[in-house]
């Protein structure tokens, strides 16, 4: 099986493995294919750990990046908001929506998840109280970004007050 591993992982693939295992190997002809499959799940589970065990590696790393980018000496929000945006994407909270006018066809039948997004928008904003309820949501993203800006340049500010 080791051998059938090997010469997988080197490239070697279709009838060459299967001769190489008929002529190399002494195997039969009916047990090649057994050996062959028996050794393709082999493979696949051992890249599937790999995977999950590097990226639960990164996000880790990305963690501690994080930790280290909101502590009391270093708050850097702009880089903590890069990093949270990379722990997000590897794993997998963001959704995608289609929006109409996406549709090569000009049919509306990717407003629902358009409508989506933007509730998930709104159970974000609203929450800031930001502006009244009864305002429009665009209007709360507005002012959302100005906040974040304003807070953006007190830290300047504060971190050049430091130095």
């Amino acid at each position: 099986m080791e051998r059938v591993l090997l010469w997988m992982a080197n490239g070697l693939s279709g009838e060459d493995l299967q001769a190489a295992c008929v002529a190399k190997l002494e195997l039969d002809p009916e047990e090649v294919q057994t050996v062959i499959a028996e050794a393709r799940k082999r493979l696949t589970l051992a890249a599937d750990y790999n995977r999950d065990e590097m990226l639960g590696t990164a996000i880790t790393r990305l963690n501690t990046l994080w930790s280290r980018c909101i502590s009391d000496r270093t708050l850097d929000l702009s880089k903590a908001l890069a990093v949270q945006r990379e722990i997000n994407r590897l794993g997998g909270l963001y959704r995608t929506a289609k929006a109409e006018w996406d549709s090569p066809t000009g049919d509306t039948n990717g407003s629902e998840g358009v409508a989506e997004e933007v509730a998930a928008a709104a159970g974000y904003l609203f929450p800031l109280e930001l502006a009244p309820a009864h305002v429009p949501l665009a209007e709360h993203a507005r002012l959302a970004v100005l906040r974040i800006k304003e807070l953006e340049r007190r830290l300047e500010r504060k971190k050049g007050v430091a130095r």
